[in-house]
């Protein structure tokens, strides 16, 4: 008799102590921002303040931004850039075979070296590759 008494108070025992730990988890102690732990040293949380300019004629502002460079974080104060885009609609429209332009590769290959077909024409509508 005495041993189911002893192994009943230990259910009820490991019953309470299992109910409680939850309540003890959330504690007072230590109080700690994680959060500006976590962020110390961070620039990206740097208040920067940028007044914007007035407007210029043919030229674009572009707002100063965070950059990553390498490990480390820079800020890129903001600039005016030139507003050529009737000059290179124009360009691009002229057909002038001297100008480059930026274009993907005219073959494009898989990681095993084979050419990867880019034609609508190599994948017919019931074929089994599509």
């Amino acid at each position: 008799m005495n041993i189911q008494k002893l192994i009943s108070a230990g259910f009820a025992f490991a019953a309470l102590s299992s109910a409680s730990v939850p309540a003890l988890a959330w504690t007072v102690w230590p109080d700690i921002d994680f959060e500006w732990y976590a962020e110390a040293g961070n620039p990206i949380y740097s208040p920067i303040v940028e007044v914007y300019p007035a407007p210029r004629e043919g030229y674009i502002w572009a707002p100063g931004h965070w950059e990553r460079r390498g490990r480390h974080e820079a800020w890129n104060p903001g600039h005016f850039v030139k507003d050529d885009y009737e000059q290179q609609v124009a360009l691009y429209n002229s057909g002038n075979a001297n100008v480059a332009y930026a274009s993907a590769p005219t073959v494009i290959y898989d990681n095993q070296g084979h050419a990867i077909p880019t034609s609508p024409d190599a994948y017919p509508i019931d074929s089994a590759r599509r």
